[in-house]
């Protein structure tokens, strides 16, 4: 008899179970959909920061801003803008489009159109944005060659794709 009781109350639990299991199934889209609607509005929309290549230590000022934040579906965002390298005293303007992928906010930066010069845009950044958002580490790897490069941004107020004209 005690054997048929315990057999009735695990019964019940697997049911239970199963219950909670297909409950938050049901859930999961809603809660993804709102957090994407959460990182869209909350993205900064200006970075600044640097970037080298590997094995050189050129500094290269970089500044991006989003002019467009979008979600794509339930697990990716979108992100496009403009953005500026600096180094010494020559900018290159370029175009910039970052994907996100909400479940671990992982990136994936590409640039277009470099307003001249030599700038290369055969490759993609790709890398980690900040729990609190607040921060972009990535690495450049040029698609031809394999070549390196680390990126490291920090969200800004404000920021222009140009440095500011001398007064």
């Amino acid at each position: 008899m005690r054997h048929a009781r315990i057999a009735e109350l695990t019964g019940s639990m697997s049911r239970l179970g199963l219950t909670v299991v297909v409950a938050s199934l049901m859930l999961i889209p809603a809660v993804r959909a709102a957090d994407v609607k959460e990182l869209t509005e909350k993205l900064p929309r200006a970075y600044i920061g640097e970037f080298l290549w590997d094995g050189d230590s050129t500094v290269q000022n970089v500044v991006i801003t989003f002019d467009k934040v979008q979600g794509l579906n339930e697990q990716n965002a979108e992100a496009l803008g403009c953005g500026s390298y600096e180094v010494g005293r020559h900018v290159t303007k370029i175009g910039v489009q970052m994907f996100i992928r909400l479940s671990d906010l992982e990136v994936e930066i590409f640039e277009r159109a470099p307003d001249g010069g030599a700038f290369e845009t055969e490759g993609s950044h790709r890398g980690k944005l900040s729990e609190d958002l607040q921060q972009i580490d990535a690495q450049w790897t040029t698609t031809a060659s394999g070549k390196h490069g680390q990126l490291h941004l920090r969200a800004a107020a404000s920021a222009a794709c140009e440095p500011a004209e001398e007064l």
